[in-house]
């Protein structure tokens, strides 16, 4: 997971910047009845219809209906009229970005007062229109009323006849009042998710269901080593006497082939014979990853994530100390639907049609990586089979840019269920090492805490000011009186990523487990421990007795019987 500073920084400001520009809707009446666009996140046709552009990857969770449930509200929507799509790349959207569980929170905001600044000048052209004060009219359901004359007007109708004229600054917009929760119609209500029908009726589109005109299948000869590999010689004698064979493409970056269909292009490649310098990582194993990282959580101090007190001081007076090593493997996302993607290579314009979770940094690594300026990536954003943080990497868009700007045609590619956890970028292996002191009360005196971990997010670009990354951010919000916590990179020739979670899942897993060993020892209770070190956190405390009151906690269980 991400964690929601890190993130904030990145993403809340772009959400702001799609409203540094005055909103305006039509300029004159006269003109040809089109559509209304207040702002960057809706558009209103003539025919009533609200369509709320989602800049957030719809990969099961239902994101599209939320946060178009956040707009209707504001705007005063009729829900029937409601729909959504996935815009292509833009900058005016700021961070595309999905991941952490930011999606409806940190869009809350900026989307309800685009909803609300939408409304207001609807209702201030109704007004206008009939010449009477806005502050005595009323918006609902998609139509603008005036009480004391019993006129109205549908949305639909105001967009094709009369001019939409009002603006507003960025410092109007942020004193609109919203709603109050009490107040909500739309928000917080069981509404059908929009995307559902589609899905049952198979009308849905994903990434893997594209197909394009004059398109072609690759298939990607990858290295024996996951990072450092690199080919030395290709003979493609045999791959071309594959019926359906096209192409060979060959360059400094790819060895791949391309061919009329996906079974000729897996059946060409296996034909290829290359030469590989599987490169410094060829004696890597699971082994060597953990002998070096309980090599470097000796040797390097690391970094200093969070501390306070003396720790030194603390295991001094402590009656009892305790040690714990925990390991964890990596651990790959393996969403339902592999890596794919479509791409398309035409004067000088790469086109993908794919799912991904960061259409922001990927066009930022494709414009690095191939040389051109980042508008010149289009990204046709399709449902995800499954994300989980697999698709924030861009590495299944790049080689599918390589290959078409060679081909000279659209390209599909599709990994296979092997390839995807071969080339995947599964969560990061850890070696953590705890240790902490109790007095004679089973009160902790002192925790130290060391993490070894290969960092996703220093590649990706999610650190804080110091460049540390999010890996082992702060793991807890209990209360010690001299704790810290140290992070030591170790970096092996395994590219990792994000994974699925609310904060580092691996961290929690140490501590919790480590705490239940702490209350053991002390022969104290796991949930009072807990509860006594959360007293400046009582809505963190009041999570686990809510839990606890709902497990049964408390009775005496029968031998051999747990409770977690």
């Amino acid at each position: 997971g991400l964690d929601s500073r890190e993130f904030l920084a990145t993403a809340a400001a772009g959400l702001t910047l799609a409203f540094a520009i005055p909103l305006a809707g039509r300029a004159s009446g006269a003109e040809a009845a089109t559509s209304f666009e207040p702002n960057a996140w809706l558009t209103i046709t003539p025919d009533g219809v609200v369509t709320v552009h989602i800049i957030r990857a719809e990969m099961g969770q239902g994101v599209g209906t939320a946060l178009a449930q956040i707009v209707g509200e504001e705007l005063e929507a009729d829900w029937k009229d409601i729909r959504i799509d996935y815009p292509v790349n833009d900058p005016k959207y700021g961070a595309m970005f999905t991941g952490g569980s930011f999606s409806v929170n940190v869009s809350f905001d900026a989307m309800s007062r685009a909803g609300a600044a939408a409304r207001i000048m609807l209702v201030d052209a109704a007004a206008g229109h009939w010449k009477v004060d806005a502050a005595d009219c009323v918006a609902e359901r998609g139509i603008v009323r005036h009480p004391p004359t019993g006129r109205s007007i549908s949305y639909g109708d105001l967009v094709a006849r009369v001019p939409i004229t009002r603006t507003m600054s960025p410092d109007e917009l942020k004193a609109i009042p919203l709603k109050k929760p009490h107040q909500y119609r739309l928000v917080g209500k069981w509404i059908p998710r929009l995307d559902i029908p589609e899905k049952v009726d198979g009308r849905a589109k994903f990434g893997i269901d594209v197909f394009l005109p004059d398109m072609a299948y690759a298939k990607v000869a990858y290295p024996p080593t996951r990072e450092g590999g690199k080919h030395t010689a290709v003979d493609d004698r045999a791959a071309r006497r594959v019926k359906g064979w096209l192409k060979t493409v060959v360059t400094d970056d790819i060895v791949a082939v391309v061919a009329e269909t996906y079974e000729a292009a897996v059946e060409a490649r296996d034909a290829l014979r290359v030469t590989w310098d599987p490169g410094p990582n060829a004696n890597v194993s699971t082994a060597s990853i953990f002998r070096d990282y309980e090599r470097v959580g000796q040797q390097e101090a690391g970094v200093v994530w969070f501390g306070a007190g003396d720790v030194a001081a603390g295991m001094a007076q402590a009656v009892r100390t305790h040690a714990a090593t925990y390991t964890t493997d990596f651990a790959a996302q393996a969403p339902l639907e592999p890596m794919n993607c479509v791409a398309r290579y035409d004067n000088g314009v790469y086109d993908f049609f794919t799912g991904t979770q960061f259409q922001t940094v990927s066009t930022r690594h494709l414009a690095k990586k191939l040389g051109i300026d980042p508008s010149r990536f289009r990204i046709h954003q399709q449902y995800l089979g499954g994300g989980f943080g697999a698709r924030i990497e861009h590495d299944i868009m790049l080689e599918g840019a390589l290959i078409a700007r060679e081909a000279r045609r659209p390209i599909k590619l599709i990994r296979s269920r092997e390839e995807d956890l071969e080339r995947g970028f599964p969560r990061s292996a850890t070696l953590q090492v705890l240790r902490a002191g109790l007095d004679a009360a089973g009160r902790i005196t002192a925790w130290e805490h060391v993490f070894v971990a290969a960092s996703a997010q220093i590649r990706q670009g999610f650190v804080d000011a110091a460049g540390r990354p999010n890996d082992a951010r702060r793991g807890h919000s209990y209360e010690m009186p001299n704790h810290v916590m140290r992070a030591v990179r170790a970096e092996h020739g395994m590219p990792v990523g994000s994974y699925r979670s609310v904060g580092p899942g691996y961290v929690y897993f140490a501590i919790e487990t480590f705490l239940d060993e702490l209350a053991r020892l002390a022969k104290r209770d796991p949930i009072e421990l807990r509860i006594e070190m959360l007293a400046r956190q009582p809505r963190f405390a009041n999570v686990i007795r809510l839990c606890a009151a709902r497990a049964g906690w408390g009775p005496p269980l029968p031998p051999n019987v747990g409770r977690g």
